[in-house]
C-alpha cells in the first residue's frame, strides 16, 4: 500500500477537489442527462506516479484533478450544444457504460496526455511525471475517442463522427435541396436518397481487403468526416447538371420524370463500378436516378457524378 499522502496534498485535496466536485458532476449530468462518477484513487494511482520534485504535482492533486473534470466538462458542453443534441448524448452514454471517470497517470512514448474508453470508462491519463500537464487537451479529440472505443465492439456501424456530420451536413440541408432542384424540374420534387449506415459498412469492408502497405488507398478519416458534406456534393453536383443541362426545358424535364419514375435520386459506395468507369458512374435502375462511387474515389469530382446526365435520356 502506498504511503499516506502528504497533509498539504491531503488538504487540498479535501478543499479543491472533494468540495467542489458536485458542481462538475452536475454539469455533466446536464450534458449528458445521467448522473457519473468521479473514481480517481489518489493515494493508489496518482501520488506515486507523480513528480514530487514539482511542487504544484506534490501538494495540488486536488487542485489538477478539479481542472482536468472541468476541461472534460467544458468539452461536453461543446460537443453536446449544451445538452441539446441527444445524438451525442445517447452516443456518450452508451459508450462510457459504467457512468464513471477516472483520471490515470501512466508511460507514453510520446505527447503528455491521452484519452481513452476502456471497459465502460472514461479515463483521462496523464503520461508519468506530469501530472497536470497539458489538461485542458486531454478531451480535444473526446469524439474520436468515443469512436475508437465504439468501433472495437460494434465494427461496421456508423461512428458518432459520421452521424454528425450527416445530420448537420446533409439533413440539415436536404430540404433546401430537394427544393431547388424542384424548382429546376419545373415544380415537381424529387426525394434525395442514402444510406449513411451502409455507406460506412461497404468502407469498412473495402478497407478491411486491402493488405496493410495498400490501406492508404481508402480515406476512411475522409469517409468518417466528411459522410455528410460529400454526400451533400454529389447531390448538389445533379442539382448543377440538370441545372446546365435541361435549362429547365419542359421536354428534358418530361423525359427525366419518365425514365425515373420512382421520383427518387439515389447515392451509393459501391465496391466497384461498371466496366470502363473510373471515378463514378451515373445510371437509370429501379425507376430511379442513381449516382455511384467506391471507397477509393470518395468525395472526388463529385460535381460531375453525373455530367452526361443528358446522353443517359
Amino acid at each position: 500500500m502506498a504511503a499516506k499522502l502528504p497533509l498539504l496534498a491531503r488538504k487540498n485535496i479535501r478543499d479543491e477537489y472533494e468540495a467542489k466536485k458536485g458542481d462538475l458532476l452536475a454539469r455533466i449530468k446536464e450534458y449528458t442527462g445521467e448522473d457519473y462518477e468521479f473514481i480517481v484513487d489518489f493515494q493508489e494511482k496518482i501520488y506515486p506516479n507523480i513528480d514530487a520534485s514539482q511542487s504544484y504535482q506534490a501538494e495540488s492533486p486536488g487542485s489538477i484533478a478539479f481542472s482536468t473534470y472541468e476541461g472534460l466538462a467544458d468539452r461536453l458542453k461543446t460537443i453536446t450544444d449544451e445538452g441539446e443534441d441527444q445524438l451525442v448524448k445517447d452516443f456518450f452514454n452508451e459508450v462510457v457504460s459504467t457512468r464513471k471517470i477516472d483520471i490515470l497517470i501512466e508511460p507514453m512514448e510520446s505527447g503528455y496526455t491521452a484519452c481513452r474508453v476502456r471497459d465502460g470508462v472514461l479515463e483521462l491519463i496523464f503520461k508519468t511525471g506530469n501530472y497536470g500537464t497539458n489538461n485542458w487537451y486531454l478531451t480535444e479529440k473526446l469524439i474520436n475517442n468515443l469512436d475508437e472505443a465504439y468501433a472495437a465492439t460494434n465494427k461496421g456501424e456508423l461512428p458518432l463522427e459520421a452521424r454528425k456530420g450527416w445530420q448537420t451536413d446533409f439533413l440539415d440541408k436536404k430540404q433546401k435541396l430537394e427544393d431547388d432542384i424542384a424548382e429546376e424540374l419545373l415544380g415537381t420534387r424529387v426525394t434525395l436518397v442514402a444510406d449513411p449506415a451502409a455507406i460506412w459498412r461497404t468502407a469498412v469492408e473495402e478497407f478491411d481487403k486491402l493488405k496493410k502497405r495498400d490501406q492508404g488507398e481508402i480515406d476512411m478519416e475522409s469517409i468518417r468526416r466528411n459522410m455528410g458534406a460529400a454526400v451533400f456534393s454529389y447531390f448538389d453536383g445533379f442539382r448543377y447538371q440538370i441545372n446546365y443541362k435541361f435549362k429547365q426545358d419542359d421536354l428534358m424535364v418530361e423525359t427525366f420524370l419518365e425514365t425515373a419514375p420512382s421520383k427518387e435520386v439515389r447515392f451509393e459506395l459501391v465496391p466497384a463500378l461498371s466496366p470502363g468507369k473510373t471515378y463514378h458512374e451515373a445510371l437509370f435502375e429501379n425507376d430511379a436516378f442513381i449516382m455511384r462511387t467506391t471507397p477509393k474515389n470518395w468525395y472526388t469530382n463529385s460535381s460531375y457524378v453525373c455530367e452526361n446526365i443528358d446522353s443517359l435520356l
